[in-house]
């Protein structure tokens, strides 16, 4: 495993068109980020807002699209050091801060058609070795791509924790 870089394939039943629109459309998106995410009119050098909350309206903090090819493809900047998420993740003052001073990263979705399936292939990169934020998104993206998996598969989201 690259210490600047997380990787991760899950096959979905779905379409490929199914699965970009739940990669794509906000009211999918809230549906297995637990009532957050990213927001963007997913246009390549368009900006991609970010609510930390479900209470919290989404803001720009310099994130850009990179890739936009539906339903195949789609990357984006990554940099999240909002105080919102740090209060998800129990970070303290000093892990937040740590955050901020980490370089952007980039996420990447690959959408590969396989019969009746889709493999979603993610690439997640751009960190720094020993990154603290990568360490982070090795915990995130599998419980949200586990529920993206499971809303598109089932209707249902998964219930995380007590």
């Amino acid at each position: 495993m690259s210490d600047t870089q997380f990787t991760y394939v899950t096959y979905i039943r779905t379409t490929p068109e199914e699965l970009w629109r739940a990669l794509t459309e906000r009211t999918e998106i809230t549906r297995y980020f637990d009532g957050w995410g990213p927001e963007s009119d997913w246009q390549v050098g368009s900006p991609v807002r970010w609510s930390m909350s479900p209470r919290t309206a989404p803001r720009d903090a310099g994130q850009v699209v990179l890739a936009a090819e539906p339903p195949r493809r789609l990357a984006y900047t990554w940099h999240n050091y909002e105080p919102e998420i740090g209060e998800m993740f129990g970070w303290s003052s000093e892990e937040l801060a740590e955050h901020r001073r980490e370089p952007i990263s980039r996420v990447s979705f690959d959408l590969v058609p396989l019969g009746e399936v889709v493999a979603l292939r993610v690439l997640h990169d751009g960190f720094a070795p020993d990154s603290e934020m990568l360490k982070s998104i090795r915990e995130g993206w599998p419980m949200i791509l586990s529920n993206l998996k499971t809303v598109l598969e089932t209707g249902e989201t998964l219930r995380f924790g007590a």
